[in-house]
């Protein structure tokens, strides 16, 4: 009886430690490659039926997207949840029913819902953000959010972190200005339970309009939509915090997931393996589709310069050992980065890219310009480059 009961005991055991694999359902989808797919066609992106913006509630069991109406450009709100396990059909949300609401954003805890609301008597230009939350599992009481939120002028759209802070476009920087429409992005922080002040992130400002941002719960990054040209129209960006928790110089999207149409609109999975965002086709008549994009992020996020070093200058014909950061680059999917430089154009340098550290026995004088090299599994690579001064 005991050779019978102790290998089923064991077989239990196996199976209770067996680590989950059960996946995220997105509508049933197979999961997209590094080339963007249309999400969820006839389901959420529909052939004729202009889509703009989505977001999925971190446990991705209740997803909102927007629908705009091509006459009036009047906007509606569309809701799906998981009900015994099955994805309801899309429809209006019901919470927010007549009303001209657009560009829905789960908050990172999935307990509100930020979005923009039509100010009255404004032909559906103006908009200022609302807010509406989730109590006993209804969505109920949609609330404008006020200055220094709201304006007088245009908010885009607007998105929050976990301690509260709200990312959003605006073009109130043209209050006054002539021929100007320009939308920057601003960010107001969370202190004493309210919203007191809105600062511009003065990093992004351009001549063209930054727009349609999207912030990671953790304030890691920040994606964007900045016009580039008449050739690629508007095309997304993303940046990246260094160690100063300053943001570095926005890099536009790799040119597998931006295209020559109108890409806008960003939304990144809770557990960053998926961007989902907004393609919109113009024509000579005008808007003709706007359909929602999904990609996995192999080519979304890249190794980035986060703790840099500092050109430096050491003595000729005296060896020197310089500490390299051992958190130099970082990438937001990918602990286990791999280092170069471009040393062999030196005979008399070391890098040891396992103890990362830079020596060497310099023969002569000058400026040497050395360039550290970032790759990730996805075979993404970025540069830095340093000057090491060489003195008697």
């Amino acid at each position: 009886m005991t050779k019978v009961i102790l290998p089923i005991l064991l077989l239990l055991l196996l199976i209770s430690c067996k680590p989950s694999t059960e996946s995220t359902d997105y509508f049933g989808q197979p999961y997209p490659d590094s080339i963007p797919l249309v999400f969820a066609p006839n389901i959420v992106s529909m052939k004729g039926r202009l889509e703009h913006g989505i977001s999925f509630t971190p446990d991705t069991r209740e997803v909102a997207f927007g629908i705009l109406n091509k006459d009036d450009f009047s906007g509606e709100i569309f809701y799906s949840r998981k009900v015994n396990e099955q994805w309801t059909e899309p429809a209006v949300f019901e919470s927010l029913k007549n009303e001209c609401a657009y560009l829905p954003y789960f908050s990172p805890n999935g307990k509100s819902l930020l979005y923009t609301q039509s100010k009255a008597d404004t032909y559906n230009v103006y908009t200022d953000i609302w807010m509406i939350e989730k109590i006993n599992d209804d969505w109920i009481s949609p609330k404008m959010l006020k200055a220094p939120l709201s304006s007088t002028s245009r908010e885009a759209n607007a998105c929050m972190t976990y301690d509260g802070t709200i990312y959003f476009s605006s073009n109130r920087n043209c209050d006054g200005k002539e021929n100007c429409h320009n939308a920057d992005l601003f960010y107001s922080k969370l202190m004493d339970n309210a919203h007191q002040s809105a600062d511009v992130i003065s990093e992004f400002i351009s001549l063209n309009d930054e727009e349609s941002v999207f912030i990671s719960s953790k304030e890691e990054y920040i994606i964007f939509c900045r016009y580039t040209d008449d050739e690629t129209c508007a095309d997304l960006y993303i940046s990246y915090r260094d160690i100063n928790n300053n943001w570095i110089v926005p890099q536009i999207i790799d040119s597998t997931i931006n295209s020559k149409d109108w890409d806008r609109r960003p939304f990144v999975s809770i557990d960053n393996k998926f961007l989902f965002f907004t393609r919109l086709q113009i024509g000579e008549q005008g808007l003709t589709e706007s359909d929602i994009f999904w990609v996995n992020t192999s080519k979304l996020f890249k190794p980035f310069v986060y703790h840099s070093l500092s050109n430096t200058t050491v003595q000729v014909g005296e060896k020197f050992e310089i500490a390299v950061p051992k958190d130099y680059f970082k990438d937001i999917d990918d602990k286990q980065l791999t280092y170069r430089v471009n040393k062999n154009q030196f005979d008399w340098l070391n890098f040891d890219s396992e103890q990362m550290k830079l020596s060497g026995l310099p023969p002569v004088e000058g400026d040497f310009e050395l360039t550290f090299t970032a790759i990730d599994k996805s075979s993404n690579m970025t540069d830095d480059k340093i000057i090491i001064t060489v003195r008697k």
